[in-house]
């Protein structure tokens, strides 16, 4: 089992990565009695494949275990979905304090999560995800949402967990799309941060694809202890470095908008083709060499399909990136690549630049 520790003071955490280790929750779980109410937000899909051995694990630590299961989609970090969780909590953990777990993939882990930060002003939760994309990022750094109808993540909180439990177990079960929506982060972890990791990824890929556990743990690894220190040193996203780790997310997130949430396209196919376009946004600008582009256009596109749908209509994008949180008093801010490993917050991108390219690629 590898940690990698995220140092916030008294917020500190661990995030523990190895294969199996879901059976080590009771000597790195902390509760007050046994009668400490266990409140699991998880999906039926995961519930079904592994709720029973988690019950099992957790059996010693608590009298008092619930499973509450909400839909498989973003559809469940809405405003009736939380408001649904919330009033399930409180009725399953009536005058006492529990603890919250989010069990599987980004969204269970943002509304359990958003759950955690606002029951009682705060209860503890810890994070077990079940995807690589939520192993790798959304599960670690303390960032919780919801989504409405103009923008996703919109309405959210910073509200760290006590641990993360990254058990590659998990990903045997988990079908390739998810899988490589995951490997859409950890490249976006070697474009703006670590050269080698993204060379490891180009060299690997098929390894990673096919759930060899020595490369997972490796890019795992590299990748939380990448987000962890971003996030040691821009916990609220504050200072501008927290912002870097949204690459590819800007027009990515639009897209999803853009299209209601839908099942379309995954998160993962979103971001995918917002790394390309905000890539091809910094070539037009002079920013980067045609090369490093190209390679990564290479990766992201050996891991992720392009996106080309009739659905998607140009003036919805537009009309969602204008909701986005990093966009300040009006005026756009696109996080673009110098070269492969380093980033760059670039504001008041060309209107007109920013319409051809997301045509060029999308429509």
């Amino acid at each position: 089992m590898k940690t990698v520790k995220i140092d916030l003071g008294p917020r500190s955490y661990n995030i523990y990565i190895g294969k199996g280790i879901v059976g080590k929750l009771p000597s790195l779980i902390k509760l007050e009695t046994r009668d400490t109410p266990l409140f699991i937000v998880t999906n039926r899909r995961i519930n079904t494949l592994h709720g029973g051995k988690l019950k099992k694990v957790l059996m010693p630590l608590s009298k008092k275990i619930l499973f509450c299961e909400v839909p498989d989609s973003e559809k469940a970090k809405s405003f009736p979905v939380y408001i649904r969780t919330v009033r399930r909590l409180a009725r399953f953990a009536r005058k006492t304090q529990p603890y919250v777990i989010a069990f599987g993939g980004g969204v269970i882990g943002d509304l359990a999560g958003f759950v955690a930060s606002a029951y009682r002003r705060g209860v503890p939760y810890i994070q077990i995800p079940t995807t690589l994309l939520a192993e790798v990022d959304s599960a670690i750094g303390g960032k919780v949402a919801i989504d409405i109808k103009e923008a996703k993540n919109i309405v959210g909180d910073f509200y760290q967990p006590k641990m993360v439990l990254c058990d590659l177990q998990f990903l045997k079960t988990l079908p390739k799309k998810e899988l490589r929506n995951g490997l859409v982060e950890i490249i976006k972890y070697g474009i703006i941060k670590d050269k080698e990791l993204f060379t490891f990824l180009e060299k690997n890929v098929k390894k990673i694809l096919k759930l060899d556990n020595k490369a997972l743990e490796h890019v795992i690894f590299k990748s939380c202890g990448i987000k962890a220190k971003i996030v040691e040193v821009d916990e609220l996203d504050t200072k501008d470095l927290r912002a870097i780790l949204n690459f590819g997310h800007t027009i990515g997130h639009a897209i999803e908008t853009a299209l209601g949430y839908s099942r379309s396209i995954t998160h993962g196919q979103a971001v995918a083709s917002g790394m390309v376009m905000a890539s091809a946004i910094a070539l037009k600008l002079k920013m980067i060499k045609s090369g490093d582009c190209k390679k990564i256009y290479s990766l992201v596109r050996k891991v992720s399909p392009e996106i080309k749908t009739r659905h998607i209509k140009l003036k919805d994008i537009l009309s969602a990136l204008s909701y986005d949180k990093k966009f300040i008093y009006g005026v756009n801010r696109f996080i673009l690549p110098e070269k492969i490993g380093r980033v760059k917050i670039v504001s008041k991108i060309p209107r007109a630049l920013i319409k051809t390219v997301i045509m060029g690629e999308i429509i």
